[in-house]
């Protein structure tokens, strides 16, 4: 799940952060990676089953993997 309120992101249910910088975030979801591209992106809050982003968001996009 993603939620995005003003200049903050809440994703739910994600199975691992792969990237992180200021201006990209990677995060591998069941089935997807979530791709968030932005400016001063940085991680506020988590815990294993959610993740709080704050920073100005672009770009929101998924990338789907299969076997």
């Amino acid at each position: 799940m993603l939620l995005i309120d003003h200049n903050q992101i809440y994703v739910k249910d994600y199975m691992e952060v792969m990237i992180m910088d200021t201006q990209f975030f990677k995060i591998k979801m069941n089935g997807y990676c979530l791709n968030v591209r932005g400016e001063d992106l940085e991680i506020y809050y988590y815990d294993h089953h959610e993740i709080r982003l704050n920073g100005h968001v672009k770009v929101i996009e998924y990338d789907e993997y299969r076997v």
